[in-house]
């Protein structure tokens, strides 16, 4: 026998603290106790069941931890492997990333799509840690230190069958803490990063999932401008594009599971992303990059530049445009009668009107499929 094996034999699964949290999780009181050496446990609804923790000081105290798992397994009836592992599940930030599609039906998945799920994973958890320091719509950089070496511990749990599934564990760790953690959350205490990040990818999912519905609504994409201040960002939903595969073809729900403490109740969240979902990061990533295209716009405003090439009838002006609360110079193509028009405009310093598709990039922004151009009179004004 090995000196692990050894180890293991001798150590039990959980602790006694553990053993203890998660009986008064799940409304079992302490009774009693037996010198002192040992406590006795009874629920409230059934005095009849009963569990012993033993002190450290015990007797035999790694087979009298054993039998108090085997005690609390045998009221919930199941198996004793079950209950460690729901126990240690009470101390873990366990996410699980679904994938749901019919190639995914016997719980395989191509390789490529299954090694982009896994490094998704990680980056997701990535932005949820940026947005811990800092709320940005699109983080350029890495993670801060602390935050890279906290998710350099995470752990990638068993897959499951049930489509494709894989479950990334957070472990808290102690060397890993913070003293000031994501907006709104009140507590003065430090507390484990890890369970910082988790709390900040549960904000991030629920604000972007609020934001959708609005954008549904509305299809303004201004609805997600909020969701910065609670953790989304470019980098989230690039990550969460990835869950879908390379074709973007893919259904996905994610479960976060945290660890019970001062920023969660052990309350499992689950976030549905279905095809039109898929959709909406893609323009999302894209509208907090600024890079994006804003469908079937009138622009009205005065022509500061106007560019042709020689021997050409067509040509570019540059339009002075409000898009939303932001004025924008706004590149224009025009074809001949048209940029004739936008001519005469320019020297008389006229308003023109001209309807397209809206191209924002970060440093300009150009009308694509221009159509209805024209010169705003005097009078249409009134």
């Amino acid at each position: 026998m090995s000196e692990n094996e050894r180890h293991n034999r001798h150590t039990p699964p959980v602790s006694v603290e553990q053993l203890q949290a998660y009986l008064q999780s799940k409304q079992w009181f302490e009774d009693g106790k037996i010198r002192n050496v040992a406590t006795i446990w009874h629920r409230h609804q059934d005095e009849d069941a009963e569990v012993v923790l033993p002190a450290s000081n015990a007797k035999d105290f790694q087979q009298r931890v054993r039998d108090a798992l085997i005690a609390l397994a045998s009221f919930e009836k199941r198996d004793v492997f079950e209950a460690i592992g729901d126990v240690k599940r009470l101390f873990l930030n366990a996410i699980t990333v679904r994938v749901i599609h019919a190639d995914t039906e016997d719980g395989t998945i191509p390789i490529n799509d299954g090694v982009l799920l896994i490094s998704k994973a990680k980056d997701m958890l990535s932005a949820a840690a940026q947005a811990i320091y800092a709320k940005r719509r699109h983080f350029s950089g890495p993670a801060p230190k602390d935050a890279r070496e906290c998710l350099d511990t995470l752990l990638l749990g068993q897959t499951e069958i049930g489509s494709y599934v894989v479950n990334v564990i957070v472990p808290n760790q102690a060397n890993f803490v913070v003293d000031q953690v994501v907006a709104d959350q009140e507590t003065a205490d430090a507390v484990p990063l890890s369970q910082a990040i988790t709390w900040s990818l549960v904000t991030g999912l629920d604000a972007l999932a609020k934001a959708s519905t609005t954008y549904e609504k509305t299809g303004n994409l201004k609805a997600f401008d909020d969701a910065v201040l609670s953790g989304v960002s470019a980098n989230l939903c690039d990550a969460l594009l990835g869950f879908s595969g390379e074709k973007h073809n893919r259904t996905f729900e994610i479960t976060v599971t945290a660890a019970a403490g001062p920023m969660f109740e052990n309350v499992p969240r689950k976030f549905e992303f279905d095809g039109n979902h898929v959709e909406v990061l893609e323009q999302v990533s894209s509208y907090y990059k600024d890079d994006y295209v804003l469908p079937d716009r009138v622009l009205t405003g005065h022509i500061t530049k106007l560019v042709r090439p020689k021997d050409e009838t067509a040509g570019t002006i540059t339009l002075d445009s409000m898009i939303g609360d932001v004025e924008r110079k706004v590149r224009v193509e025009l074809k001949g009668d048209d940029y004739h028009l936008a001519v005469i405009a320019h020297d008389q310093g006229k308003l023109v009107r001209v309807q397209g598709d809206v191209h924002i990039k970060p440093k300009a922004a150009e009308l694509l499929n221009p159509k209805s151009f024209g010169v705003i009179e005097m009078e249409d004004l009134f």
